[in-house]
């Protein structure tokens, strides 16, 4: 009887390790596509594999990782519903995207994501906002 006792938790261990494993090891492209979608996605949904190409170009754009990127692209995308203004994760990184024409060094997502967020905010759509970084970026000469 203990034998079994034993063997039965020993396999819900086991189990547990191995979800806890799963989740712990869900591709951050993954995990950006489910909080995209508000739900589940399928582990090769054609979100996930945008978000993966987002995730490397933005990565080579910006001087933050790609962890970085993914958290202050969360973060925007609830600093923006807190406002009441609604706006797709897939948006937003597209959008922050598109900013450069050529790759410029030392250009940091957060000051970027922050003033989308405060374009937003102020009444401004999603395409008004990501014109309004370009129109800036080209005014200085930077793009």
């Amino acid at each position: 009887m203990l034998r079994h006792s034993t063997l039965s938790t020993l396999f819900i261990v086991i189990v547990l390790c191995a979800l806890n494993t799963a989740q712990a090891t869900e591709s951050l492209e993954y995990k950006l596509a489910t909080i995209n979608a508000r739900g589940y996605v399928s582990k090769n949904h054609i979100t996930v594999a945008r978000f993966r190409s987002l995730l490397d170009q933005l990565s080579s754009t910006y001087v933050e990782n790609k962890q970085q990127i993914a958290d202050m692209s969360v973060t925007a995308q609830e600093m923006l519903e807190k406002d009441g203004i609604e706006e797709s994760l897939l948006n937003i990184m597209e959008g922050l995207n598109q900013l450069f024409a050529t790759r410029i060094e030392n250009q940091k997502y957060a000051e970027y994501a922050a003033a989308y967020v405060t374009l937003r905010s102020k009444g401004q759509s999603h395409s008004q906002a990501i014109r309004g970084l370009q129109a800036i970026l080209r005014s200085l000469g930077v793009n």
